[in-house]
């Protein structure tokens, strides 16, 4: 492969990452107010909403291990295929009220299922291509430069969607107009995923034996076994009011459509600028203690959030937020792509991803079931999120591996 030819593949792809966060940084970001303002979501069906989100994307990263490893040489097509899929029925959620309505809400939840089923196979088929694109050498710089570029995007995203819900209509036109947006972002965006193509493709596919022999291998391996029970505890303790802060945010302090787009905004510019600073951080400190500082970081946002009845102050939390979010994440890409060797990648992205996502999907649910009883008790969850992630870090400190340039 020359290197211009590589070059322009990465830029390509940088493209591509950044018009499919645009798109979807409307669609997710509304998701759960649109289920609650239009939809009539209480907290109970908040849970199984973050179930079903977190559960099929879990599901969705054994399958795409499977097809990944099964297609090897097929990966670009699986990353095509599914990646649009995705990215389509994101956009399509916001027009279940146009259905009967006794089927509103289960088609919600099928169209969900579906899209995180599939965005979670093109993870895998893309973290395999990308891996592979990139190189373990150049990692740092491109994956926090792309991880930029995607939140640059995804805040676009979201100014235009705070400009649709200034307009003076009502509650389901805007989203109608929002949702319509991305739609069409959304198919802008896959044009651009047909242009890339796969320049190291692998020469032959593998058998099911030897994929679940890798994922075999992953749990046995010290190094990968003690990062993967690490990632998934500190996952499960993250997510315990998963479902509860669209909710909470809405219905007890008081806030509008406008503070979710805001918010984010807020997230993702620091984010942004995060990733920069961390992916600089990081050459100086290493990756492993990137990871656990990031977790410490993280510590006091939930305990925080429930003491911000404004904007502002939930904007500079979530700016907060943001920063420190970008090295855990930033770290945790990179040891999930390059941690086991390139053999094992899917299943290793498969073991990790679909660990972390049914746990997830279980703390969330476990959240919301506590959050019901009342108000005290949904509070509780979310202090039960910060003292856990105190745990999570201190083990985190001793558990994760160094990560070797190989």
């Amino acid at each position: 492969m020359s290197e211009e030819e590589r070059a322009r593949l990465l830029k390509l792809w940088k493209i591509e990452a950044a018009s499919y966060s645009f798109s979807v940084g409307i669609s997710s970001t509304m998701a759960q107010a649109y289920a609650i303002r239009v939809l009539r979501f209480d907290v109970e069906l908040l849970g199984t909403m973050v179930l079903v989100q977190l559960g099929t994307l879990g599901a969705g990263y054994l399958l795409g291990s499977l097809l990944v490893s099964a297609f090897r040489t097929k990966r670009m097509v699986l990353w095509k295929v599914f990646g649009t899929l995705n990215r389509c029925l994101w956009a399509m959620l916001g027009f279940s009220h146009r259905l009967p309505e006794e089927h509103r809400v289960w088609a919600f939840l099928a169209m969900l299922a579906s899209s995180q089923l599939s965005g979670s196979i093109a993870g895998v088929a893309s973290g395999d291509v990308g891996a592979d694109l990139v190189g373990r050498g150049r990692a740092l710089r491109f994956f926090s430069s792309l991880n930029s570029w995607n939140l640059v995007a995804n805040s676009l995203g979201l100014v235009l969607a705070t400009a649709v819900f200034a307009l003076p209509s009502s509650v389901e036109e805007r989203y109608a107009i929002a949702y319509s947006a991305a739609l069409a972002l959304s198919i802008a965006s896959s044009t651009f995923l047909m242009m890339l193509r796969d320049l190291e493709p692998p020469t032959s596919n593998r058998s099911l034996g030897e994929v679940l022999n890798d994922m075999a291998e992953v749990v046995r391996s010290r190094e990968s076994s003690s990062y993967l029970k690490t990632v998934a505890m500190f996952t499960f303790i993250v997510n315990l009011p998963g479902a509860l802060w669209g909710y909470y945010l809405l219905n007890v302090l008081g806030g509008d459509e406008s503070w979710f787009p805001l918010r984010a905004i807020a997230a993702n510019v620091c984010q942004s600028l995060g990733f920069r600073m961390w992916g600089r951080i990081s050459s100086k400190i290493g990756l492993r203690r990137t990871l656990y500082v990031g977790m410490a970081l993280t510590t006091p946002i939930p305990a925080v959030f429930t003491f911000l009845p404004s904007l502002p102050g939930q904007v500079v939390l979530e700016a907060y937020s943001g920063f420190v979010w970008a090295a855990y994440n930033l770290a945790n890409n990179i040891y999930t792509l390059y941690l086991p060797g390139r053999a094992a990648r899917a299943s290793f992205i498969a073991v990790v991803s679909l660990t972390s996502n049914v746990l997830a999907s279980v703390a969330s649910r476990l959240g919301a079931s506590v959050a019901a009883v009342n108000l005290l008790a949904m509070s509780s969850v979310f202090y039960a999120s910060t003292a856990g992630r105190v745990v999570a870090a201190l083990i985190a400190r001793r558990a994760v591996p160094e990560l070797t340039s190989r």
